[in-house]
């Protein structure tokens, strides 16, 4: 059977809420198992797997955000019994503000809530890189300086050559985005997120969301660098749980 682009880890059958994850590029939905236990009982969370990472490892990687959202739209809106909010880390971010568009614009199913985690705006995310025409070795050694990968990728080689694959599919897919030429703002509360550390995603570049929403908006900022999240998962879903399960607003 091949593998959808939804995993979840014994969700509770009475969670008032799903949490929608998304995780940086390169990487996959696993990085977010451990969130189910400490978000139960009140959310269930819900990982988008995108191909050719992980249990997707033999689907070829997606090189375009429409081929992303083909893939991941019609799965998101067959599980969506109860109100949802999205958390996209960094690439994440972005697949998860054009996923929550696509729900609420066509479909009339928009977030509860929506998080854009270590990410620039979409009208920020700046213009195509030079990664396509670089080594697998320089395009790890370039991202872990940029603080757009975790170090550990430069220093095992078989992590590099599982993170390159689908890195870069999902470099194509950010080089080759264009935010929707209408601002669409999300019907939603937003919340932008960081780490102190992290020089690539500014306080300014977390404030800039505030244009993306008709909801509430506030930033947070969290002790670490760009990935801040995977270190730190009792401080991250202790604000997931003020967000999404305890601020909760349906719509």
């Amino acid at each position: 059977m091949t593998a959808g682009p939804l995993v979840e880890w014994e969700p509770p059958a009475a969670a008032g809420v799903l949490l929608l994850c998304l995780s940086h590029a390169g990487s996959g939905a696993y990085q977010f198992r451990p969130w189910q236990a400490l978000l139960a009982p009140e959310a269930a969370v819900l990982a988008v797997q995108l191909p050719g990472r992980e249990n997707r490892w033999r689907q070829e990687p997606a090189t375009a955000m429409a081929a992303v959202l083909d893939d991941v739209v019609p799965a998101v809106l067959a599980r969506l019994d109860r109100p949802y909010v999205v958390f996209g880390h960094s690439m994440g971010a972005l697949v998860g503000y054009e996923l929550a568009r696509l729900l609420g614009q066509l479909h009339g199913r928009w977030p509860a809530g929506f998080v854009a985690s270590a990410s620039r705006a979409p009208d920020e995310q700046g213009g195509p890189s030079d990664t396509p025409h670089l080594t697998d070795g320089e395009l790890v050694a370039e991202l872990v300086r940029d603080g757009a990968v975790p170090e550990l990728a430069a220093t095992s080689g078989r992590l590099a050559s599982l993170v390159v694959r689908p890195l870069r599919g999902d470099i194509a897919v950010c080089d080759s985005y264009l935010p929707p030429p209408a601002r669409t703002r999300l019907s939603c509360p937003v919340e932008a997120w960081r780490g102190r550390d992290d020089t690539g995603v500014t306080d300014e570049h977390a404030r800039h969301w505030r244009e993306w929403t008709d909801g509430s908006f506030a930033t947070r900022t969290f002790a670490g660098d760009h990935f801040y999240h995977l270190p730190a998962p009792r401080a991250v879903t202790a604000a997931l749980r003020e967000f999404a399960v305890q601020g909760r607003r349906t719509t």
